[in-house]
């Protein structure tokens, strides 16, 4: 049993990068044993604040099975929504909240915030906006689903959005823009999927993650191709977390003032020591440890 989802493996994951990070918790979790063993995960950190945890009798704390197949490394989820589908802005004191950057994660599970807003077009986006009207920098990361639910939830959000972080799936889902041949990546798609993702109104980056490497356009114009890590086969344990570990390797180095390529090359040994590790975050050492994966380990010559 681990803790898991994108705002506890990005928390942990930060944490563990450098613990001089002051780090707030955001969420609503159950009155139960699960609540209690996220609570208790994050206060092993001394820089991990919890005062906007929240814990609530409306519902289960949300958890996931995981099966991963030994033979291809393949996985399924099977996902009970609990308290994540309540909570809401409301659930946010940001007048408590003295933070320069907020990731969102994920849409499409996040009833609460999915749902229809008069003027923002959806709950998700309104919020967005008012963290954005407060200076603080604003990420977000999508759920894995195959449904037409990404072109009416997700575009109104990523108005208010400074960094798009998602895998190859949810670019193509959300881009229209096919990314792969069969199993083979298209590499000349990722400008156009990248320039879609922009043109819905993302401030700085896109950026998406597949086990090639990244793949990385802002509204500036950089472009960057990163190939991954080439990990022996025994380093390799489990993947869970790994586009997690992806996404708080590259906010760690955005706020740190890294150059994209720094941040990219960054990003891309946290997914790759996230696979050291069964559980979603386990893997994950300070960020020193997590840079000199770039001295053990070759890139790849190559996206393809």
């Amino acid at each position: 049993m681990g803790g898991g989802g994108a705002s506890h493996n990005v928390i942990i994951n930060l944490a563990k990068f450098d613990e001089s990070l002051q780090l707030h918790a955001v969420g609503l979790i159950g009155h139960d044993d699960f609540g209690d063993y996220l609570v208790s995960e994050c206060r092993r950190f001394h820089n991990i604040h919890v005062d906007q945890l929240l814990q609530t009798s409306l519902d289960k704390t949300s958890y996931t099975d995981v099966f991963s197949a030994k033979d291809t490394g393949r996985r399924t989820f099977f996902h009970y929504p609990g308290t994540n589908r309540w909570f809401g802005p409301e659930h946010v004191d940001l007048e408590r909240l003295p933070i320069e950057m907020f990731h969102l994660g994920y849409l499409l599970l996040l009833d609460a915030m999915d749902q229809p807003d008069a003027q923002f077009q959806t709950v998700a986006a309104r919020f967005l906006a008012q963290l954005q009207s407060r200076n603080i920098r604003t990420s977000i990361d999508l759920v894995s689903e195959n449904s037409s639910r990404f072109t009416q939830i997700v575009p109104p959000a990523l108005k208010y959005t400074d960094y798009c972080i998602i895998n190859d799936f949810e670019a193509e889902k959300l881009s229209g823009i096919p990314i792969r041949r069969g199993h083979q990546l298209v590499p000349e798609n990722l400008r156009k999927i990248g320039m879609a993702i922009l043109a819905f109104g993302v401030k700085e980056l896109a950026v998406i993650h597949f086990p090639e490497g990244a793949y990385l356009l802002s509204q500036k114009g950089t472009e960057l191709f990163q190939p991954s890590l080439e990990l022996d086969d025994d380093f390799i344990v489990g993947s869970t977390g790994a586009g997690d570990s992806f996404c708080a390797g590259l906010l760690y180095g955005l706020y740190r003032g890294w150059d994209h390529g720094k941040s990219l090359r960054f990003a891309v040994c946290a997914g790759g020591m996230n696979l050291s590790d069964l559980t979603a975050t386990g893997g994950i050492k300070s960020w020193q440890e997590v840079f000199g994966m770039e001295k053990r380990f070759a890139y790849r010559k190559s996206l393809t």
